[in-house]
């Protein structure tokens, strides 16, 4: 099935501006738009630049066609490929067997012209223009619904590259269905960011290709590799790139910020920089990051312990994740005493739980330690995984969610569970006593929410709600939709599931001393309303979407229990009719 969108005449001549070019003033249109109107060009020329990124590409796999097509031609003129002797059928049997190609004499095939023919025009790399005419290629043969999302403008270049890289291991059979369903779901759905289209798509994978995830993950185990390089761009620095599983790269991670978090509050050095150290300090064999405050000795801080530090790949909270442990508060309750309304969450929260779901974090159980020295200190290193309970049971084999990175299939998460602290939190509509009510009427009255609760509503999202951000949702902060009054608690928002959301710092600061509104729905939808006037729609795509047992029903409506009642009422009388009919008449009839 080829995927159109018009014709292009690639000999036909550009239309005649009308006008000096060089005097004309292309910012002077702009000058004069209100912002509510310069939001509405800026998006109107995104959504017809996404439409001309259609026709570039759609001009770049016809391109290859084309020089594919006279590479053939001219091949079949110069060789039938058939042997015109018993030695000539020897010589090409002798050929192939040393590896050499037939058709080298006769230059570049088709792909390759076009790569060099497309890349010169566009002023691209010859990588660039292989990346466009491979594509072109997908969005017209193996994507094409999916295609269709980009030419409405639904998404943009870089999130199709992103659905045709992660379908790039489905076959043949299952890759119509999967294009159908991320069609489907793309243009159910408001724009989302990219790690909410990345969650989708990956999700839709699982479910309509399985086998393609165990494809892809072993490929990317093999294509692992790391580079060092020196910066063009920044002198005297050096940039590293490599690819790793993500699940090595989790740990990798977690293990930095674990070991920039272990120096004192005085070392001058940011986040950014401590995490480089860190690295580097695992390059040199230690296991702990030198403290340079100013009442640190110049010796490092960090005394040899008898015991081996875990490995990279060990996953732990600190026991007082737990909430049933008898345990000191976390560092979370500080945040009483600040002046906007704002939750925070430090890295070692424990991770939700539905009714059917388990929100899991997994961990070492950590020894007893009672010594003062920085190492024991320092945050253990930690991730965090929402999962269904029945996977960890082995019921089924529905994927997990790795905060930050994605989905990660059942078999590698049950390992990763083995040694880990799991939290569980039941949602869902149930029946509480008295005693329960007054306990959660009593929470929604603080300003700090539960461990639970936060797991809970970090849960149900992938990142944070801001339109277009990507942090990982277990970083940010914890944002009450309406703010809660510290000085009258019951006359504010509450402290509750629908009045909480996770914001990262920046957004958390621009929705609470900018002119942004926000708004939350029963339905746990995220509605942010800009200075402009116009509203975007912040969680598109969520963790409840991933996991059914923690979608939120909203509370019951009066109007809603009368019809309700009204339906069990004549239910119930035609079963008694029925029954009364039964009695009066028994068989036979």
């Amino acid at each position: 099935m080829a995927f159109e969108f018009g014709t292009i005449d690639p000999a036909g001549d550009l239309p005649d501006p009308g006008f000096d070019v060089a005097g004309f003033d292309v910012f002077g249109p702009l000058a004069g738009l209100s912002p509510e109107a310069l939001i509405d060009s800026a998006r109107y020329s995104a959504s017809m630049n996404a439409v001309n990124t259609c026709r570039m590409l759609m001009a770049a796999s016809l391109l290859h066609e084309h020089r594919e097509e006279e590479y053939l031609l001219r091949r079949s003129q110069l060789r039938s490929g058939q042997a015109e002797s018993v030695e000539d059928l020897l010589r090409m049997t002798a050929d192939a067997m040393s590896g050499s190609g037939p058709y080298e004499e006769f230059g570049p095939n088709g792909f390759e012209q076009a790569v060099a023919e497309f890349g010169a025009a566009m002023n691209m790399t010859a990588a660039q223009a292989r990346d466009m005419i491979r594509t072109g290629d997908a969005m017209r043969y193996r994507l094409p619904l999916t295609g269709t999302t980009l030419a409405c403008a639904r998404i943009d270049l870089a999130r199709f590259q992103i659905a045709m890289k992660r379908t790039d291991f489905v076959d043949d059979a299952a890759m119509p269905a999967v294009d159908a369903a991320l069609a489907e779901a793309i243009l159910a759905r408001d724009p989302m960011s990219i790690t909410r289209l990345t969650t989708m798509v990956d999700q839709i994978v699982h479910t309509h290709a399985p086998e393609a995830v165990k494809r892809r993950n072993d490929h990317a185990a093999r294509d692992r590799g790391l580079s060092i390089r020196p910066d063009r761009h920044q002198p005297g620095q050096s940039r590293i790139a490599g690819h790793v599983p993500d699940i090595d790269g989790a740990a990798l991670n977690a293990r930095l910020t674990a070991m920039a978090a272990g120096v004192h509050k005085g070392d001058g050095r940011t986040m950014s920089q401590r995490r480089a150290d860190a690295l580097l300090a695992l390059a040199h064999g230690h296991q702990d990051l030198d403290c340079q405050c100013e009442d640190c000795a110049p010796e490092p801080v960090a005394q040899e312990l008898d015991t081996p530090e875990p490995a990279v790949q060990d996953f732990d909270i600190p026991e007082s994740a737990v909430q049933e442990l008898d345990a000191p508060e976390p560092a979370v309750q500080d945040l009483d005493d600040r002046e906007v309304d704002d939750v925070v969450t430090e890295s070692g929260v424990p991770v939700a739980e539905a009714a059917d779901e388990t929100v899991t974090e997994a961990s070492e159980s950590p020894e007893e330690c009672t010594c003062t020295c920085a190492r024991c200190r320092a945050p253990r290193p930690t991730f965090h995984i929402v999962a269904n309970e029945t996977t960890l049971q082995g019921r089924d084999n529905d994927p997990g969610m790795l905060d930050g990175y994605g989905l990660i299939e059942a078999d590698v998460m049950r390992a990763l569970f083995a040694d880990a602290t799991h939290t569980y939190v039941t949602t869902g509509v149930r029946t509480e006593p008295a005693e329960a009510d007054a306990a959660a009427a009593a929470a929604a009255s603080r300003y700090v929410p539960s461990r639970k609760l936060q797991a809970l509503v970090r849960a149900g999202e992938l990142c944070c709600t801001f339109p277009g951000c990507n942090q990982p949702v277990w970083t940010v902060d914890l944002d009450h939709t309406h703010p809660f009054d510290h000085r009258n608690p019951d006359s504010g928002g509450k402290t509750a599931q629908r009045n909480l959301k996770p914001l990262c710092r920046f957004h958390h600061r621009i929705k609470t001393f900018g002119a942004w509104r926000d708004s939350q729905d029963e339905y746990l939808a995220i509605w942010f309303e800009a200075p402009t006037g116009h509203v975007y729609l912040g969680n598109p795509f969520t963790g409840r979407d991933l996991f059914a047992s923690l979608k939120t029903q909203p509370p019951d409506h009066p109007a809603r229990r009368r019809l309700d009642d009204e339906r069990a009422t004549r239910t119930d009388t035609h079963r008694q009719r029925q029954d009364e009919w039964d009695r009066n008449n028994p068989p036979p009839f």
